[in-house]
């Protein structure tokens, strides 16, 4: 595997001094139009750091990932990755950020006209134009994630745990500085959240921050690291 090597560039608005694969979460209050989700929430993750999001449903754990990703801005606060503050940024700003930070959503979204391969392939030639030998690098990920021998498939014939795996893939493909995974193994049984889990941690262990959102206690007592515990309002943070 590839060691993590996208450097953040061209992006410096509200940049404070701090190690590739960071974190930081400054008195951010968010929701969604009715009461907060967070209320002036401070959280940091060091470079380099494996960290589980851990909460029932509704506890806000895809809500503390899309403010990581800046898919949902806070009312108040500021979401720093890298030290740039990427709840400040324009939409051709933030999309620079974007190429560094993989996301394994839980919905998937995945392009049902779209190949597996395609599906990998096609975002990691948006994000990164210069990358040489950008299908080695999709298919390489498809083929750690099991799914080399179904790169032609459409997501329409592919089981919801093929899917996930695709979408798994597709966050990986280029080595991202940071991957924010969003129950990336909600649909998968025991074995293959196992290898997913696994593949996470050879990452993490080659320098990718990882965050990953789960309610699997069985997984965190196999794969201790630390884990910050949602519950509904306010947040706790517990070390495990």
């Amino acid at each position: 595997m590839r060691a993590p090597g996208w450097a953040l560039t061209g992006v410096t608005a509200g940049s404070e001094a701090t190690a590739p694969g960071s974190i930081h979460l400054a008195e951010v209050t968010a929701g969604y139009g009715g009461p907060a989700v967070f209320k002036g929430l401070d959280l940091e993750v060091d470079p380099g750091e494996f960290v589980y999001v851990v909460g029932p449903s509704g506890s806000g754990k895809s809500t503390l990932l899309k403010l990581m990703h800046g898919t949902v801005k806070p009312r108040s606060g500021s979401v720093f990755i890298d030290g740039v503050a990427v709840s400040s940024l324009r939409r051709g700003q933030l999309s620079k950020i974007r190429r560094q930070v993989g996301h394994v959503f839980q919905t998937y979204e995945l392009m049902p006209y779209l190949s597996a391969l395609e599906n990998v392939l096609l975002p990691l030639q948006l994000g990164h134009p210069m990358l040489r030998n950008a299908t080695a690098y999709a298919v390489d990920a498809l083929e750690l994630v099991g799914l080399g021998d179904k790169l032609e498939q459409r997501p329409g014939t592919l089981s919801m745990g093929e899917q996930q795996r695709v979408a798994v893939a597709r966050a990986i493909a280029a080595q991202p500085r940071v991957l924010l995974a969003d129950e990336p193994t909600g649909n998968l049984d025991s074995g293959s959240s196992a290898e997913i889990v696994e593949l996470f941690r050879q990452l993490n262990g080659m320098g990718s921050t990882i965050v990953m959102a789960t309610h699997d206690e069985v997984m965190l007592s196999r794969y201790p690291a630390r884990a910050v515990r949602l519950r509904p309002r306010p947040l706790l943070e517990v070390a495990s």
